[in-house]
């Protein structure tokens, strides 16, 4: 019985265990959860129990060892807790055992060594301990696959384990083996996985490294991994007559010295290099730029000495690059400008001259990290630093850098990090800084810098860390925001520094006379007052000219649709197409209508739609019609519902109707994934993965950031909400629903940022989703939108709905993510978010700034949030940093 990727939740059916002759059973790839049935202990003529991928807790049975027909086990990717225990090794048949992944403690039973069947053994990903067995060569001799990686085994490898034939993959890494690896570890010459990285394994004589002379027996050899063990000694030559099948070579933090042998470039398909924190000297190797499939290199913390080769330009698949902490000097190649996909290049503590290349400033993959740091590079930073606009971390400090801080560092909105400190830099802060919204540390300290403090360093929100000590600043010291937390601030050697928050002891800054204050004071009450009457004048005269034209406009807003290119449909083929608006039709329903599926013939053609049928009772009815028509009139974009045409014309009762024909989207709604427990509609849907739930909010941001920036004039949808986002097949979200939407036809908005439009006394949105200003009367504004699709995306990640009640005093999604941000976030994380992974990384990469961003957009003050724009920028930063790190179900890898 094969119910594999079903989708199925709950606890396993216990029923199943009355299939008393079911010899196969495979439930992977699902939602179940709780233990294995008690009822499957008659499942006596199982063969094989497959159940991996789920979310199963609980001990492992004992009774599964009664199933001595099972020759396959797999119950990894799971919650199993407890020991395993001895009775599971009565299953003398068995072939595969797999429990990886789970939550395993305690000694492994050594009864599961005496299992001479058994092919494919993993247990890895727990925390369970022992030693192998010396002779566990010969007693499991038909062995292709043995992982014990990441747990606590101890002892020797043994080295029967050459006796296993058909051994190909060896995975023991991450535990804490000892002694010498075995000399003829690949004797049978089948090894194509070989990893004891991570353990404490050692080499002392030349000798002890005759286990590469074995492993050139490995024709196929793919991964060599011996990082962080106690290897001593010069690598051998030998390395150099292993597989050219080598796709990676992880040798890293043992005490390997000597140079890198010559060679290396008869490894063709290799694309991980990583030699770092070990005792290699010499010069870097010409013909390491003769590795053209190679993705990442990493030779810090070495001794290598001489210049960079400019050969490394050639190995342009490179994503990462790390020669940090050797003695490198002379100056950074140009050709590293070729390196078009590097992401993170890190070169820092050596003895490099010379400018920064504006070569490698203009590369436009670099989003993770640039770190040039203590070098000895001179001159001024390039303006084209600018084009790192996707760049999170940039660290220039402790060079002998002169000149300005470049305004082009405004461009690079996405950074995290910035630091410029131990330079000769002067000049005023600049005040394009205040981009970098996103800014959580900000170094500048020991420079020449002047000026005063710019007051924008106390409205970024998540900055954690300022430093500007050491300059010659003067002026107030601001009094708010960052600059009140003594613990991440640090001002000191400024000596014309003045006031401040009293932890400084600071002189106190001259004062202005309090007459003259007073004077000010009044004046710019009398200011005030007089600019609020001519706003009021101004706006009451603009409302009766907007509803005026509103009036002469309607009537050939229609037209206009139509005369574009599309044709109009007839009441009758849409009373055809839904069988007279039939109940099994109807897909959904709200205030302004319902909506429809139906099969349409237009152009010859037959399609299926979605007919949104409009209810004329409701006052504004007409106007969200025509409003709907002008804006997806104007509109073409992939993550937007396309119009089909729409239909203007009375009822077989001779009342009017009006309706749209709508492409049709067939995976539902947003808010039927998000919330599938209180959903009316029948259909059974799957969690969303992390990584959907990531491609879903950049659909929907690429959307609005088309309705936004990309036409004229631009649109505010004013309804961003989990029902107005369908769900395609591929999961690729598109966003319907113009009924409210707004077309800006006057400039932007000095105080919001955005396009706008007369206000209206009527709030435009759903509660929950309305930007707090539209409370207030302003104005219609993009940065409206951006607040919707904040609160929405801190939905898609928590679960939890906007208008939901919090304990605690918490009153609003916002709040609520606030006090767990940023230490506590996977306590809030929907918990249906399907991830497997147990490591910080989805922290750090995925989750932090996903809520960072939702953050950005709910700011209260509307100038203060992240645009559209910016928002598309970083999720795409991290969709490539997690698409590369997080092989997680469900990923979408489209651009």
């Amino acid at each position: 019985m094969d119910l594999r990727v079903n989708y199925l939740s709950g606890s396993v059916p216990a029923s199943l265990g009355l299939l008393s002759k079911l010899s196969f059973l495979n439930i992977n790839h699902n939602n179940l959860t709780g233990d294995i049935p008690m009822s499957f202990s008659n499942l006596t003529s199982l063969t094989k129990l497959s159940m991996r991928k789920n979310h199963l807790h609980g001990q492992i049975p004992i009774w599964l060892g009664n199933l001595t027909s099972l020759t396959h086990l797999e119950l990894a990717q799971n919650g199993f807790t407890g020991h395993i225990s001895p009775d599971l090794g009565k299953m003398a048949n068995l072939v595969r055992f797999d429990v990886m992944d789970n939550y395993l403690e305690g000694p492994f039973p050594l009864s599961m060594f005496n299992i001479s069947s058994i092919a494919d053994f993993n247990i890895g990903f727990n925390q369970l301990s022992g030693s192998l067995p010396l002779d566990i060569g010969f007693k499991l001799p038909k062995l292709n696959v043995f992982a014990t990686h990441q747990n606590q085994f101890k002892g020797p490898v043994p080295a029967s384990l050459s006796n296993a034939s058909t051994l190909t993959y060896l995975l023991l890494r991450g535990n804490q083996y000892h002694g010498l690896i075995p000399r003829d570890i690949g004797i049978q010459g089948h090894l194509r996985l070989f990893s004891l990285g991570y353990n404490v394994l050692q080499t002392t004589e030349p000798r002890d490294w005759d286990f590469l002379t074995s492993l050139t027996n490995c024709s196929n050899l793919e991964i060599l991994d011996f990082e962080e063990n106690n290897l001593e000694g010069v690598m051998p030559v030998t390395i150099t007559n292993l597989s050219t099948e080598l796709n990676w070579i992880t040798l890293g933090r043992n005490k390997i010295s000597g140079t890198i042998p010559a060679g290396l470039a008869v490894f063709k398909k290799l694309t991980k290099l990583v030699l770092a924190d070990s005792l290699f000297t010499g010069t870097l190797p010409l013909d390491i730029g003769q590795l053209p499939s190679l993705q990442y290199l990493d030779l810090s913390h070495n001794r290598f000495d001489g210049n960079i080769p400019q050969s490394l330009g050639n190995i342009t698949q490179l994503s990462n690059l790390s020669l940090s902490n050797n003695f490198l000097d002379g100056s950074i190649p140009t050709s590293l400008g070729n390196l078009t996909k590097l992401t993170y290049l890190d070169l820092s503590g050596n003895s490099l001259k010379g400018k920064i290349p504006q070569e490698i400033l203009s590369i436009p993959s670099l989003t993770v990290l640039l770190n040039l740091s203590n070098n000895v590079l001179s001159d001024s930073i390039p303006a084209q630093i600018g084009n790192l606009n996707s760049l999170s971390a940039i660290d220039l400090s402790m060079n002998k850098l002169s000149g300005g801080i470049p305004d082009a560092l405004s461009s690079c909105v996405l950074l995290n990090f910035l630091y410029l400190q131990g330079n000769i830099l002067q000049g005023q802060i600049p005040k394009g800084l205040s981009n970098l919204r996103g800014l959580g540390k900000l170094d500048l300290s020991d420079n020449n810098l002047s000026g005063s403090i710019p007051e924008f360093l106390e409205n970024l929100k998540f900055l954690t860390y300022l430093n500007i000590s050491a300059n010659n600043l003067s002026g107030p010291v601001p009094n708010t925001g960052i600059f009140r937390n003594a613990t991440i601030l640090s001002l000191t050697g400024n000596s014309m520094l003045c006031g401040g928050p009293p932890f400084l002891q600071l002189p106190s800054c001259p004062s202005i006379g309090s007459h003259q204050t007073s004077q000010y004071r009044r004046r710019v009450i009398l200011f005030c007052m007089l600019g609020t009457l001519i706003f009021f004048i101004f706006s009451l005269t603009a409302c009766y000219l907007m509803k005026t034209r509103i009036k002469l406009d309607s009537v050939d807003q229609e037209a206009r649709f139509h005369n574009e290119k599309h044709e109009r449909i007839s009441y009758a083929e849409i009373d055809a197409a839904t069988e007279s608006f039939s109940a099994a039709n109807l897909i959904g329903s709200g205030s302004s209508g319902n909506v429809y599926t139906g099969t349409l013939n237009i152009d010859d053609s037959l399609y299926i739609v979605a007919i949104k049928v409009l209810n004329l009772g409701i006052r504004g009815a007409n106007r969200s019609f025509l409003r709907e028509c002008e804006a997806l009139r104007k509109i073409r974009h992939r993550n937007l519902v396309k119009v089909i045409t729409v239909c203007s014309s009375f009822d077989h009762n001779g009342d009017e109707f009006k309706a749209l024909i709508l492409e049709f989207v067939c995976n539902g709604n947003l808010e039927e994934w998000l919330h599938p427990n209180t959903t009316t509609n029948s259909m059974t849907f799957r969690s969303l993965s992390l990584m959907e739930r990531l491609c879903i909010a950049l659909d929907v941001a690429e959307a609005l950031e088309y309705l936004h920036h990309q036409i004229e004039p631009s649109i505010v949808h004013c309804d961003i909400k989990p029902c107005n986002i369908l769900l395609d097949d591929d999961i690729v979200a598109h966003v319907t629903d113009f009924g409210l939407a707004k077309i800006m036809h006057t400039k932007e908005c000095k105080h919001s940022g955005g396009g706008t439009e007369s206000s209206s006394l009527v709030i435009k949105g759903t509660i929950g989703y309305v930007a707090p200003e539209y409370g207030s009367g302003c104005e219609v504004s993009t940065d409206g939108d951006i607040y919707s699709y904040g609160v929405l995306l801190l939905e898609i990640l928590t679960g939890r709905r906007p208008t939901d009640s919090f304990t605690d005093g918490v009153t609003s999604l916002v709040s609520y993510v606030k006090m767990a941000y940023p230490t506590n976030l996977l306590e809030i994380l929907d918990v249906s978010a399907a991830y497997s992974g147990k490591s910080q990384h989805i922290i750090d990469i995925l989750l932090y700034p996903m809520f960072k961003i939702g953050l950005a957009c709910c700011e209260d003050s509307p100038r203060h949030r992240m645009k559209m724009n910016d928002v598309v920028k970083e999720l795409n930063a991290i969709k490539k940093a997690c698409s590369a790190r997080m092989p997680v179900r469900g990923f979408r890898a489209t651009a």
